[in-house]
């Protein structure tokens, strides 16, 4: 009887191995028949930008095809999103975004305008970074708390850069101001490259805006950095305190990148293309990069990367209700 049990294992063990390796093989199975199109929701030289192009080349040698990288702002990345979700589900066309950006996007638009999330399905977050406040030399803010003081004394009288109405840098503004009780003025711009230029030249008090994108110019002393929106600090610059541990207790809100394809695209499919960036983004000259300027990599399952979409959908709703936000037409 023990003889014919352990036969039985034998043969349950056996069978289970041979049911794992031809699954393995199905999701190695595909492979791209055509140059893979990578669409960025930015402008060139942006922090989206820069990621995909550092995994660029690692991603063309574990697709074995041309992965060309395309450039496609407007609307805080939502005419790369929908252009995405159009895209046939076959794994030749991904987006990378920002998960946030996404997001927010499809509450401040509403139902009438279509959710671009809809579309698309999440192959892997890629990574994250903190957002940054920041002001100038001249403006006399030299911490979170004089920022804070500074509102309290002018209230709406001191100006805030922010990359876009209703994106994450407006958006922890908005938390902070609620959670302190205090009230900014809001001044956007189509991209934080413009912001960073007017707040340089003293045009406005201060700027929220993702830490990778402004390193340079704190490291070189053009930018007097204030507080990071995330728990902890930023081992780019460790010296920069947080929102949690000054001002709100608790407060923490990273911005998220990560790459997404259009929805019905089939699991074998997501599985390799998750692969190749989680290979991309361990090389170790893409680490020390994208770690260097402020990045913090995930490379996580998609389905991580999904639930971290859900979470952040409900969480700032709420916020963008109370706020009054309303999206641009």
């Amino acid at each position: 009887m023990q003889r014919i049990m352990m036969a039985r294992r034998r043969a349950l063990l056996a069978g289970g191995a041979v049911l794992a390796a031809a699954r393995l093989a199905h999701a190695q199975a595909w492979r791209p028949t055509q140059p893979v199109r990578v669409v960025v929701a930015a402008a060139p030289g942006g922090t989206l930008d820069i990621h995909a192009r550092a995994a660029q080349p690692h991603l063309q040698a574990a697709l074995g095809q041309s992965v060309v990288v395309e450039n496609q702002g407007g609307a805080a990345g939502r005419v790369a999103a929908l252009q995405v979700g159009r895209a046939a589900p076959d794994g030749h066309t991904m987006l990378v975004g920002s998960g946030d950006g996404i997001v927010l996007q499809d509450i401040l638009m509403g139902p009438r305008h279509g959710r671009a999330r809809t579309n698309l399905r999440a192959v892997t977050m890629t990574i994250s970074a903190a957002q940054l406040l920041v002001t100038h030399p001249r403006s006399g803010i030299r911490s979170v708390q004089d920022y804070a003081a500074a509102l309290r004394s002018r209230g709406d009288r001191v100006t805030l850069a922010v990359p876009g109405i209703g994106g994450i840098a407006h958006i922890i503004s908005e938390m902070v101001n609620r959670a302190i009780g205090v009230q900014v003025t809001h001044v956007p711009y189509r991209g934080g490259g413009p912001a960073t230029l007017d707040l340089l030249a003293g045009q406005v008090d201060a700027m929220i805006i993702t830490l990778p994108a402004v390193t340079t110019h704190v490291r070189e002393g053009r930018l007097v950095p204030l507080a990071v929106s995330t728990a902890q600090r930023d081992p780019a610059l460790p010296e920069i305190p947080s929102f949690a541990e000054t001002l709100v207790p608790g407060f923490d809100v990273p911005s998220t990148q990560g790459a997404l394809v259009p929805a019905g695209t089939p699991d074998a499919v997501v599985e390799v293309l998750g692969a190749a960036w989680r290979g991309a983004l361990a090389d170790p000259a893409v680490r020390e990069r994208l770690q260097g300027i402020g990045f913090v990599i995930h490379a996580s399952s998609a389905a991580a990367f999904e639930r971290s979409l859900a979470e952040s959908e409900a969480r700032f709703a709420e916020v963008v209700a109370a706020a009054g936000i309303r999206g641009e037409e």
